[in-house]
């Protein structure tokens, strides 16, 4: 039984996916994915390692991430 509901939850997200956002805005949404991956300006393979760099690199940083540039005060002290 559980491997029946673990191979069709996909197909049961995907309709309440579709029923929930319409299936003219899925279609439109996937339509977008598609565009966008055909013109990516990387290959897979190249976006792949600058993904797996950048994991690599937030996990060896020690302490949380800094604040993003706009949101520091140049006066906060400290």
């Amino acid at each position: 039984m559980f491997l029946f509901r673990l191979v069709f939850s996909p197909f049961r997200i995907a309709l309440f996916v579709v029923r929930l956002f319409g299936f003219s805005r899925v279609v439109v949404f996937l339509l977008g994915v598609a565009v966008g991956l055909l013109a990516a300006p990387t290959t897979g393979a190249e976006m792949r390692a600058r993904l797996m760099a950048e994991v690599e690199a937030r996990r060896d940083a020690s302490g949380p991430p800094p604040p993003p540039a706009d949101l520091v005060s140049p006066h906060a002290s400290g």
